[in-house]
């Protein structure tokens, strides 16, 4: 398998630090829960600008493919076919991951912030990671290997150097094994405030501060949060938080400045509640206007950002199944196309939309991936279904991770018992 092998250095290049700090390690632009995505690229031969709120801006270069944070080399340019999906599942990932009744996939996947060439994805017994944009992969040896965890967005990743990774820890008092080393080496920490029998579930990551992070927990009616980078955990329902919803998945929304992104949240759970928001660090909530009930699919979310617009995909609201958007930081949403919606995220071209849930291997007789599209801004009878997928991608995903080369914004979901797939956008 072939692997860039490239040498750290302390000192992060100003070219992307600058965009990194605007970064979001959850959104799927951006998509972690979720999944961490990337801004709009500059054009070749010129300086990428910062991504727009929520997302990562990568740099461009005349030659094609982004200088890479961290790093003493410029990468080359993300290989593929533009416009097609295609299968990068490691032939080394074990089938069984992907099989059988427990055959829910790898687990979550996440671009690393500050290098938009590394990508992680796991969760189910495993961490892999690619330096190629998604192309191939190699599990880490991880010294102790995190286990396998309940469905969710279970791993999450800063853009520190070395990069830190948490995963959550099945079961017991210290919630969360911790790496400071890219993986190679977990710690086990994360106590909480008070006693919660359950796992974290929906780990994300403080675009403006790497020890912050929110999670859910996995089929509870709480969440919590850290300061000290995964050490101590504070359980947080306070005033206005509904009733009913389970495993929640919280997702920082970036308000433009590092102290309000901070105590802003959006909320959604499954199997009851409401969609969610906080402006003060959770300790009052609120339902936003038109999506009240809005619940997400079993398994996954992604909250979608660019600017002070919000994407996200959900269902159980009067309006019906689908997405919605909000282009105020989500004090107001409205249905923009109907279906069966569970993950959404997009760059300054477009806008897309997938269905799948932790069903291991429902596919084509849960109605497949029911992929939809829509050009920028995403209105209300712009969205088509398709393009056509392949004939193996026949059931959606966990996650999808967004980054680019500097040349082309590169998606790659973690697709519910399907694999690994990978898109280059034309």
């Amino acid at each position: 398998m072939t692997r860039f092998i490239v040498s750290h250095r302390i000192v992060l290049l100003a070219s992307l630090a600058s965009a990194a700090a605007c970064g979001s390690s959850h959104h799927a632009t951006d998509g972690g829960g979720g999944a961490g995505a990337a801004g709009a690229a500059g054009a070749a031969g010129t300086t990428g600008t910062t991504g727009s709120a929520g997302t990562t801006g990568i740099a461009g270069t005349g030659a094609g493919g982004a200088t890479d944070a961290g790093r003493d080399v410029v990468l080359p340019p993300a290989t593929g076919t533009p416009g097609l999906w295609e299968d990068v599942t490691s032939p080394d990932m074990p089938a069984a991951l992907f099989t059988g009744a427990s055959g829910f996939g790898v687990g979550n996947i996440v671009v690393d912030p500050a290098r938009p060439s590394d990508l992680y994805v796991g969760g189910y017994g495993s961490i892999w990671k690619s330096t190629d944009y998604g192309k191939t992969w190699s599990e880490l040896p991880s010294q102790p290997n995190p286990p396998y965890l309940p469905l969710g967005h279970v791993l999450a990743v800063a853009g520190t150097t070395p990069a830190t990774l948490w995963m959550a820890n099945v079961a017991g008092d210290m919630k969360v094994f911790k790496s400071t080393d890219g993986g190679l080496t977990f710690t086990m920490t994360g106590t909480l405030s008070e006693k919660v029998d359950v796992s974290l579930y929906s780990i994300v990551v403080d675009p403006h501060d790497a020890t912050h992070l929110i999670s859910g927990f996995h089929e509870a009616d709480k969440m919590a949060e850290s300061t000290d980078g995964g050490e101590t955990w504070k359980v947080l329902t306070g005033t206005g938080w509904p009733t009913g919803g389970i495993s929640w998945f919280p997702f920082f929304v970036e308000t433009g400045t590092e102290a309000t992104t901070r105590k802003t949240w959006f909320a959604i759970a499954q199997d009851g509640g409401s969609a969610i928001m906080t402006s003060d660090g959770g300790a009052t909530w609120a339902q936003p206007k038109g999506i009240e009930g809005l619940q997400h699919a079993h398994g996954g979310s992604q909250l979608y950002q660019t600017g002070q617009t919000l994407f996200i995909g959900g269902q159980q609201t009067a309006a019906g199944n689908g997405v919605f958007r909000s282009t105020d930081l989500g004090g107001n949403w409205s249905l923009v196309t109907k279906g069966n919606v569970a993950i959404v995220w997009g760059t300054a071209k477009m806008v897309y939309g997938m269905w799948g849930w932790a069903c291991a291997s429902c596919g084509l007789k849960d109605g497949g991936p029911q992929y939809q599209t829509a050009p920028q801004p995403g209105d209300m009878g712009a969205w088509a279904m398709g393009p056509t997928l392949p004939d193996g991608l026949v059931w959606g995903p966990n996650s999808v991770a967004v980054t680019s080369d500097g040349t082309h914004n590169v998606f790659v979901g973690s697709m519910w018992a399907t694999g690994l797939w990978r898109y280059v956008e034309p």
